[in-house]
C-alpha cells in the first residue's frame, strides 16, 4: 500500500509540472500581448454624423497563433443592428484593405451591441495585428462602411471631421460645387491630417490651406499652415508636431479651416472646427 500510494504521488506530481495532463507534450497557452482598443464614431472615415456610439475592444494573442476578442458597444442606436468587424491597415486619417476578420456575421455573430470569438491568426495577419497602421472598424446596417472605429498602434487624442463648402466662407462663395473634408487626429503633440476636395473646377487649382482662428461668421488670422501648395497635396496623409500654444488652441478656441486655390484666394471651401 505504501509503494501504491508513492508511485501516485510521483504521477500526480509529473502531471502538475507540465499543466497539459498528458505526460509533458502539451504546452502552456500563454498571452503574447493583449490590447484594450477605445472605439467611437469621431475616429471613422467617412465622417458618421449625428450619432452617439462609443465602445471598446479587448483582444487577447496567444503563443498558439489564437486571438479572443470581445466587442461592446454602448449607446447603439434602436433603428440600427451591428454587422461585421474587421481588423484593417491604414494610418489615423485614412482607410484600409481588411487584414483580419474577426465578427464574420456568420460563425461569429453580433448579439446586440456584444460580440466574443476566438479565431486563428496566420504569421502575416500577426504581424499586421502588431505593426503599425492598424485599426478595427465595427459595421452595421446604417454605416456599412463603419460605425465606430479605433486605432491599434497608436492612441487618439481628440478626432476633427470637418466638413467643407463654398457656403461656410465669410462672405460666401458663389457659382461654385465643390466640397470636401478635413480630418484631424491628435496624437500626443503631432497633428495628422487629410484634405480631401471634391468637384474641383477643372480651371481652378488649390494654392494653400490653413487653420485659421475665428467662429463661423468671422475670419481671423492664420494659426497653423497645413502645406496645401497644390493639388499633389490634397489626398495624402500629413503631419505636424504642434507647439503647446497650437495644441491648446486646437482643442478649445474657435477654429476654422479655409482651403484656397488660384481663382477664389480669399478662400474656396471652410469648415469650422468649433
Amino acid at each position: 500500500m505504501l509503494s501504491f500510494c508513492a508511485a501516485l504521488a510521483i504521477s500526480c506530481s509529473e502531471d502538475s509540472d507540465d499543466g497539459g495532463g498528458d505526460g509533458g507534450t502539451t504546452p502552456m497557452k500563454t498571452v503574447v500581448q493583449s490590447f484594450d482598443i477605445m472605439l467611437n464614431n469621431a475616429n471613422s472615415i467617412p465622417m458618421v454624423t449625428d450619432r452617439n456610439e462609443t465602445g471598446n475592444i479587448e483582444m487577447s494573442l496567444y503563443n498558439d497563433n489564437t486571438l479572443e476578442f470581445t466587442i461592446n458597444i454602448s449607446d447603439l442606436a434602436s433603428s440600427d443592428a451591428l454587422t461585421v468587424a474587421h481588423v484593417h491597415t491604414g494610418d489615423v486619417v485614412s482607410t484600409g484593405d481588411v487584414a483580419i476578420v474577426l465578427v464574420d456575421g456568420e460563425n461569429i455573430t453580433f448579439s446586440g451591441s456584444t460580440a466574443t470569438g476566438t479565431i486563428e491568426l496566420n504569421a502575416s495577419q500577426i504581424s499586421t495585428l502588431q505593426g503599425s497602421n492598424v485599426y478595427v472598424n465595427v459595421h452595421s446596417t446604417q454605416s456599412s462602411s463603419g460605425l465606430v472605429r479605433g486605432q491599434i498602434d497608436q492612441t487618439i487624442a481628440n478626432a476633427y471631421n470637418v466638413a467643407l463648402s463654398p457656403d461656410n466662407e465669410v462672405p460666401m462663395v458663389t457659382g461654385r460645387n465643390e466640397t470636401g473634408m478635413v480630418y484631424i487626429r491628435l496624437v500626443g503633440s503631432t497633428m495628422y491630417y487629410k484634405a480631401i476636395v471634391n468637384d474641383l473646377d477643372e480651371t481652378d487649382a488649390i494654392m494653400a490651406g490653413h487653420i485659421h482662428e475665428g467662429n463661423s461668421t468671422s475670419n481671423g488670422g492664420v494659426l497653423i499652415n497645413l502645406e496645401l501648395t497644390g493639388n499633389d497635396q490634397l489626398d495624402i496623409t500629413k503631419e505636424k508636431t504642434l507647439s503647446a500654444d497650437e495644441l491648446t488652441k486646437i482643442n478649445n478656441d474657435a477654429l476654422y479651416v479655409n482651403i484656397h486655390s488660384n481663382q477664389v484666394a480669399s478662400g474656396l471651401l471652410r469648415g469650422q472646427i468649433r
